[in-house]
């Protein structure tokens, strides 16, 4: 009862401005780190993400040929992220269908605390079409502002400027349709 009273004196002091400035704080822009990753070897998935280098060297979020990048922070020992496999592969799908007439959307996973061997395992028990890329040191995850696993960061990607985070969704979406929506919402499309 004595918290329930403290937090109503504590709504009454701060008013409606205290809502309006937690308000303000959300509508700030946050942009995407620029981190890179290495090219995959796999042609499929150079080719999925437009990139033109050869396998192993680097490349940035923003030389991936998309107007929205989703980004899923996932771990193969993540029983959630097993269990939303396959409606993450499902949304992954919704994507390619909507790219043929909308804003072109892509996907791809980090691997958090996984190494390479983790990542393949994770894709091939899962079926996942989409690129995954290890995230051994958490180095990656940790820029992102990872919070657990999985997490999709969605992002309004911009050539030659900064691109901007537009959505962050902890735990697992209820819909793919219903989250692809959002996120082309969020994004301005």
């Amino acid at each position: 009862m004595k918290g329930v009273v403290t937090w109503l004196i504590l709504l009454l002091l701060l008013g409606p401005s205290g809502f309006v400035a937690g308000a303000e704080l959300q509508n700030q822009a946050e942009y995407l780190p620029k981190l890179r990753l290495p090219v995959p070897g796999n042609q499929a998935d150079r080719d999925y993400l437009g990139l033109t280098g050869k396998t192993g060297e680097g490349f940035t979020f923003s030389d991936i040929k998309a107007d929205i990048l989703l980004i899923e922070l996932f771990s193969m020992y993540c029983s959630y992220c097993q269990k939303a496999a396959p409606r993450v592969n499902e949304l992954y799908a919704r994507m390619d269908e909507i790219g043929q007439s909308g804003p072109v959307v892509k996907i791809i996973g980090l691997g958090a605390s996984n190494s390479p061997f983790e990542v393949d395992y994770f894709m091939d028990t899962y079926h996942i079409d989409f690129p995954l890329f290890a995230d051994r040191d958490r180095s990656m995850y940790g820029a992102l502002a990872g919070a657990g696993t999985p997490t999709f960061i969605g992002c309004r990607l911009q050539i030659g400027g900064k691109s901007t985070i537009v959505l962050r969704r902890a735990g697992v979406f209820s819909s793919a349709d219903g989250f692809l929506a959002e996120l082309i919402e969020k994004a301005g499309f």
